[in-house]
């Protein structure tokens, strides 16, 4: 082995100085800088499942808060559905009412101009008759005045009359 070591040309004393000294660099790291790393990956650690852990929390009430706002909105849209299908009642109600109002005053008026009518045409016979009551008894005096006496010619007038009332 020897051999070996002195073909390799190695020296045995820095070596062991070299293992020396990573030793006692391994000491010093564990006493002074292994607890402060080993504490600062601990808190890091902590600090990575605290988030994570608030993180979970914020979603689960993000998740409930989308689920109440889900269900209010759902609630809303019931409540318009309702309101419209109440406005579209009422819109029906006042729709027939109108509808109804105007076939009642339509009747109304048609029943105003039947009477007006009626009004009309009776006031026009009346007229009508007086006319032709006139145009007779001139017609009528003119033809039999000389040959009919007063008595007669108003018999004749009323007959006239009568006949034109039938009419």
């Amino acid at each position: 082995m020897e051999d070996i070591a002195k073909s390799l040309d190695l020296n045995w004393a820095l070596i062991i100085t070299q293992i020396l000294g990573f030793i006692i660099a391994l000491w010093i790291l564990k006493a002074f800088a292994w607890k402060p790393l080993l504490g600062m990956l601990e808190a890091r650690k902590k600090k990575i499942t605290g988030d994570l852990n608030d993180a979970e929390k914020i979603k689960a009430d993000a998740g409930k808060l989308l689920d109440e706002y889900r269900a209010k909105l759902r609630e809303i849209d019931a409540e318009a559905r309702t309101k419209i299908q109440e406005a579209v009642g009422e819109a029906s109600r006042i729709s027939a009412e109108i509808k109804e109002s105007a076939r009642e005053e339509s009747k109304q008026i048609i029943a105003r101009s039947r009477e007006e009518l009626a009004r009309d045409i009776a006031k026009a016979r009346v007229q009508l008759r007086d006319e032709i009551a006139t145009m007779a008894v001139r017609a009528a005096e003119k033809i039999i005045s000389t040959h009919l006496n007063e008595a007669e010619q108003r018999r004749l007038l009323d007959d006239f009359l009568k006949e034109v009332d039938q009419a």
